[in-house]
């Protein structure tokens, strides 16, 4: 038994252009518990591509050794269209050029085309509504014809990721702390019974937050519509059995600049852990480390805008703990000679955890997010919304 590398080709978009990518197959096809796991849907986020570097010849030893279970399925670099966005000597891959859609939003919503298909014949059957949903999702997949490199690329990622039990998107933010989004309904009783893979997942990477979306997230993330699927399809047939039979997580790896060997290893070795205690990987894994925060709910997440314009300068460090009205930042004028009063300073709406922000010295315009913070009690005033700003 061995690894297999597949080569997925985009079509043309210009005279004398062609992009592809590589993606990596371990253990056996159709093999269970399957995983599938990506980084750099954003082109320039990559300390998961670095922990994938350092995961997968653990891999490759395991699968010679016959230790590989089930299926696992990497993607490296998933946004070869991204990765080739460079202008002026930088890298910009969190937007498409040609219509300035983020790369992490409108994957597809397979729902209703799998209700329809065969919504009728969903039942008590657990395990047997799982295979039905798994084939009519790959069906649904097949049926489309992309017209473009980009609907391509997330066409045929979806194939690969639809039928997984797990599904990691691993992405990082500008300044931030190890930090999970996942559907509630991923976490039901978890933290009660200190266990069970998305428990296990926020343990073993030390995640400093963890938010959940009840019951999915309203953006169509890569990461959303794999774990939605399940949960949109159990509210509209609530008399069928119907598990949520993929665990799909956004995994930010903290800031844009955590890329070096010694950090990919050591998160190389916490995703081996978790998928050895998966069941994927035949091995020991160890004590599970004690769960560094509380799941929250994405609905008590403080989102602060800039309300005006100037450079940014920060009063506490990403992981923090923060209490509601304290100083965040500040926003200054740099045309204003009057010291404190060049100052607009954000306070923090809730208590919770500074989970992510923008560096010291960044331009700030209004509207710009400044930084999240990962609350506790729900707040009137992020009702209904996602929290994933553009």
């Amino acid at each position: 038994m061995s690894f297999q590398r597949h080569t997925l080709h985009l079509p043309v978009m210009t005279p004398g252009t062609v992009r592809s990518l590589q993606w990596l197959r371990f253990g056996r096809k159709l093999a269970r518990p399957k995983l599938y796991m990506q980084a750099a849907i954003h082109a320039n986020e990559m300390p998961g591509t670095m922990a994938l570097h350092h995961l997968m010849p653990q891999l490759v030893d395991a699968d010679a050794k016959g230790l590989i279970e089930g299926e696992i399925i990497i993607v490296p670099t998933v946004n070869p269209i991204g990765q080739a966005q460079l202008v002026g000597n930088q890298h910009l891959g969190r937007y498409h050029f040609l219509n300035y859609e983020n790369y992490n939003r409108n994957w597809i919503d397979l729902a209703p085309a799998v209700a329809q298909s065969i919504g009728s014949r969903l039942g008590a059957d657990a395990t047997a509504n799982v295979a039905r949903i798994r084939k009519a999702a790959l069906a649904a997949l097949e049926a489309l014809e992309p017209a473009n490199e980009l609907r391509t690329l997330r066409v045929e990622i979806q194939k690969l990721a639809v039928d997984a039990d797990f599904v990691l998107d691993l992405h990082c933010d500008i300044h931030a702390a190890m930090h999970l989004f996942m559907s509630a309904r991923d976490w039901p009783q978890a933290e009660a019974t200190r266990s069970g893979p998305a428990y296990e997942l926020a343990a073993d990477l030390g995640s400093e937050a963890t938010m959940y979306n009840e019951p999915y997230p309203a953006a169509l993330t890569f990461s959303g519509v794999n774990g939605a699927l399940w949960a949109r399809l159990a509210e509209q047939f609530p008399e069928a059995a119907i598990p949520q039979a993929c665990m799909s997580c956004t995994v930010e790896m903290r800031s844009q600049f955590d890329v070096s060997h010694a950090q990919g290893a050591r998160d190389a070795a916490n995703l081996m852990r978790w998928i050895i205690r998966q069941g994927i990987v035949k091995g020991d894994a160890g004590r599970l480390p004690r769960l560094k925060a509380a799941a929250t709910p994405i609905q008590g997440m403080d989102v602060a805008y800039c309300p005006t314009t100037g450079f940014l300068a920060y009063h506490l460090e990403p992981g923090a703990k923060v209490k509601k009205g304290q100083a965040v930042c500040d926003v200054i004028d740099p045309a204003n000679p009057h010291g404190e009063a060049a100052r607009t300073t954000i306070h923090a709406q809730t208590e919770g955890v500074l989970f992510a922000r923008r560096l010291n010295g960044s331009l700030a315009w209004p509207g710009l997010v400044l930084f999240r913070i990962a609350g506790a009690q729900r707040l009137e005033h992020r009702a209904g919304m996602s929290g994933l700003d553009d």
